[in-house]
């Protein structure tokens, strides 16, 4: 009982940092004025849910995305996030959105198979012409942003600039930024079994399931 009892205290603990962390982060955020040209602009989905398609916080991340390619900031954009049914993936929903505002189809990459942040990190990671060395724009929204810049770097990225979605927002809460208390600790939970798994050269077909 001990044991339980210690468990669900350091949850609850962790739980409540993530929020107060997250929630200063996105009452202190500060867009760029200048923002640094990248080799590419990633869009990180939301709503990669049965349905498919773009909903909601995906639109506004994507029309972000474009405006910083339409200003010259990168050259391609990288869109990620998958569907859990037969539905259209956000990402090829995504990409026939920036095409409509201006973008080349050969300026994108869609990444179609992921179902979380995790996911969507290690398959951008995949890319064989995106270097994780070289610098990326990373789109989603204030409350969002810290724990996807913590997942690409785990998944090797090393020069990440944040880019918010609702730069001007100001401080809200919203069910997203809630949710962030219950998603940190597993994020954190989920990366570490997985790197467990990579030292023990695990195939990553036996557990990517376990990142969505």
């Amino acid at each position: 009982m001990k044991f339980i009892r210690w468990i669900f205290a350091i949850t609850i603990l962790s739980g409540w940092i993530a929020l107060i962390g997250t929630g200063l982060y996105v009452a202190m955020y500060e867009a760029k004025i200048d923002l640094p040209e990248a080799e590419a602009i990633v869009v990180v989905s939301g709503n990669a849910g049965k349905n498919g398609g773009m909903l909601g916080e995906t639109e506004a991340r994507l029309n972000r995305a474009v405006a910083l390619y339409n200003e010259g900031l990168a050259p391609r954009l990288i869109l990620s996030g998958g569907s859990k049914s037969d539905a259209e993936t956000v990402a090829d929903a995504m990409k026939a959105a920036a095409i409509a505002g201006g973008v080349p189809e050969n300026a994108i990459t869609v990444e179609g198979a992921s179902h979380s942040t995790l996911q969507n990190a290690i398959f951008a990671a995949d890319i064989e012409n995106l270097s994780k060395a070289a610098p990326i724009l990373l789109v989603t929204h204030r409350y969002h942003l810290p724990r996807a810049n913590a997942s690409f770097r785990w998944a090797g990225f090393s020069d990440i600039t944040n880019v918010a979605a609702d730069p001007d927002g100001g401080f809200q809460i919203t069910p997203g930024l809630l949710w962030e208390s219950v998603k940190w600790p597993l994020n954190v939970l989920r990366a570490g079994a997985a790197s467990a798994a990579q030292a023990g050269n695990v195939p990553r077909e036996d557990y990517i399931q376990y990142l969505e």
